[in-house]
């Protein structure tokens, strides 16, 4: 079983028009709640994948309220600590004619000292219970700042694969804690390694820095560009398919939740990150949100070129 770990949830007030006029009022859009945050896309996708999985998270106020609604209506398996604070809403605004996407988010919840302190109490009782652990998304509150460091620290305690994708604070503590695999897109790596990324040389030079940190696997996306790899001191550039793009929300948690396919069913690094790299994709021809079927998946995969950079690895020793 995956366990994602959301701290930062969002519930997504969605309009729908047929069409938008950005210079008159537009009525009649059609409402709907939609649960959000990075982990909790990754669950969505694990479970249109079949991978069993349980979200924990937040939740506070009626918002939170609402967004335990959402998931329960989607059957995403989840539990919750409870705050004072309410959960993070976000108002996205979606013109179905165009298929043109507008998000709007609130402000953090701010989490205190005790309720973080039960979330970490709580993530000590599940991840015995998990095969992978994902540690997804931003910190909403310092408070919560060292919650994916010590989860990491009980990764390694109970021997569980961890997969670390975040970026600020969070990250930083947390890369010092032998992460399994590490994904980040190309902003948030250059944000942690201090450069921009403009190049081949660059990507593998962050790759470097951050696979000397402990981290089995460490991947660098770019959007729909090529982007790179590497494991164990290995360096993979990796093309991804073309698709039409229409919204690229969560495709980076299509792609994790791709790595995390792969990683559950045993498969060597070249096709996991091939799952990965189609799920990216195929999630941002879409208006909704990882929601990407096994067979576009499947699909899509035959069209990643996979290309060892430098010395290349034996396939036997491929295995995570």
């Amino acid at each position: 079983m995956v366990l994602t770990v959301t701290l930062n949830p969002i519930i997504e007030h969605r309009l729908h028009f047929s069409k938008i006029n950005e210079t008159e009022t537009n009525r009649n859009g059609r409402l709907s709640y939609y649960a959000g945050g990075k982990g909790i896309n990754v669950s969505r996708q694990l479970n249109k994948l079949g991978v069993k999985n349980l979200a924990v998270t937040f939740l506070g106020g009626e918002h939170g309220r609402r967004l335990r609604a959402a998931l329960t209506a989607e059957e995403i398996a989840f539990t919750a600590v409870n705050t004072v604070a309410e959960t993070r809403y976000g108002s996205v605004i979606i013109d179905d004619g165009l298929g043109k996407v507008t998000h709007y988010f609130g402000e953090n919840a701010r989490i205190s000292k005790e309720e973080s302190d039960a979330f970490k109490a709580k993530l000590e009782k599940m991840i015995q219970n998990c095969e992978y652990v994902v540690f997804c998304g931003s910190s909403p509150s310092p408070a919560c700042d060292s919650i994916f460091a010590y989860g990491l620290e009980l990764a390694e305690k109970y021997d569980k694969s961890s997969v670390l994708d975040s970026y600020g604070e969070s990250l930083k503590i947390a890369l010092d804690k032998n992460p399994t695999v590490v994904h980040l897109n190309k902003k948030e790596a250059g944000e942690y390694v201090g450069f921009t990324l403009s190049n081949e040389d660059d990507f593998l030079e962050a790759l470097k820095i951050i696979s000397a940190k402990g981290v089995k696997i460490s991947v660098i996306t770019d959007g729909g560009n090529a982007f790179y790899a590497n494991s164990f001191g290995f360096n993979y550039k990796v093309t991804p398919p073309f698709v039409n793009k229409i919204d690229e929300t969560g495709s980076g948690d299509a792609f994790v939740a791709g790595f995390l396919f792969g990683l559950s069913h045993d498969e060597i690094l070249t096709d996991t990150l091939k799952h990965a790299a189609a799920l990216g994709a195929a999630n941002a021809e879409s208006l909704q949100v990882c929601e990407v079927t096994p067979e576009r998946m499947t699909a899509l995969m035959k069209e990643v070129v996979v290309e060892p950079i430098g010395k290349k690895m034996n396939l036997m020793n491929e295995m995570v």
